[in-house]
């Protein structure tokens, strides 16, 4: 249960980036008040919002030196929703910079 409380947020917030990244792309050129007007940007705020208030539980019950590098998660998260769900390239080289980071999760997560 421990880890579900903390991944949740952080798996909001990688979904939240994705959301919004949806939205703006559907905003175009970047323009603040229409930024804001936007549903889809809405909901990725939304999911920040969740992902905040959960993040400030998780606060409450655990050591910040320990949650905080697995907040790392939700850059492997997000490239990975990016590549299958946005079709976006990751070129070979940032999949290897995201095994370096999922090697430290792995390290930090040992500690607990």
């Amino acid at each position: 249960m421990r880890f579900v409380l903390i991944f949740v947020p952080i798996i909001l917030a990688a979904i939240g980036q994705l959301i919004l990244k949806t939205g703006m792309n559907q905003v175009g050129n970047f323009n603040l008040i229409r930024s804001f007007i936007n549903p889809t940007v809405l909901v990725g705020l939304a999911f920040y919002g969740a992902s905040l208030i959960l993040w400030m539980m998780v606060l409450t019950r655990e050591n910040l030196s320990f949650v905080y590098p697995l907040v790392a998660f939700s850059y492997v998260l997000t490239v990975t929703l990016s590549k299958f769900v946005l079709h976006e390239p990751v070129p070979t080289l940032r999949w290897l910079g995201l095994a370096v980071i999922v090697a430290g999760i792995l390290l930090v997560a040992k500690s607990a």
